[in-house]
């Protein structure tokens, strides 16, 4: 009988031998990496290279801050006009309920009641933004009940 190349067992050593051989580089390349990267870090510092060398800016002082005028750290938030961001399409009653809702609904899911509640709006007249904040505080009541509840949006 003849001996064939093509022995299961050889072919399996061999797979294994190749495996171990690849990973055992793959090893070696990557010390090699990390100790050829680590060896530059240790260099010293030129200070030509690294502005060392450079003066650096000191700030003034000295001047009295009463000279200088107060500027608030705040910014002071701005409405923009209707030409800009258009004008809102729902009436003010639906516009109100449906903010009240989302807002009631985020807070009820958290559990705190009122803590981003805003009942104020962009329309025009008195009576549209009473209306509005009527919608707000029903929408609100119903979207917190629900939040609380984990239903929101009927979900």
């Amino acid at each position: 009988m003849s001996q064939h190349n093509n022995n299961p067992v050889m072919q399996n050593r061999k797979r294994t031998l190749l495996f171990i051989l690849v990973c055992a580089v793959v090893v070696v390349g990557i010390l090699y990496m990390k100790k050829s990267t680590s060896d530059h870090q240790n260099l010293p510092a030129d200070a030509d290279t690294t502005g060392a060398g450079h003066q650096v800016a000191v700030p003034d002082t000295s001047v009295d801050p009463t000279v200088l005028p107060a500027t608030p750290d705040t910014v002071t938030p701005t409405a923009l006009p209707d030409t800009i961001l258009g004008r809102d399409k729902r009436s003010p009653y639906e516009a109100g309920y449906e903010d009240g809702y989302a807002t009631g609904c985020d807070d009820g899911a958290t559990g705190q009641e009122k803590a981003t509640y805003d009942e104020s709006s962009n329309f025009a007249t008195e009576a549209e933004r009473q209306t509005y904040a009527g919608g707000y505080r029903e929408g609100y009541a119903k979207g917190f009940e629900d939040g609380k509840q984990g239903k929101q949006f009927n979900i």
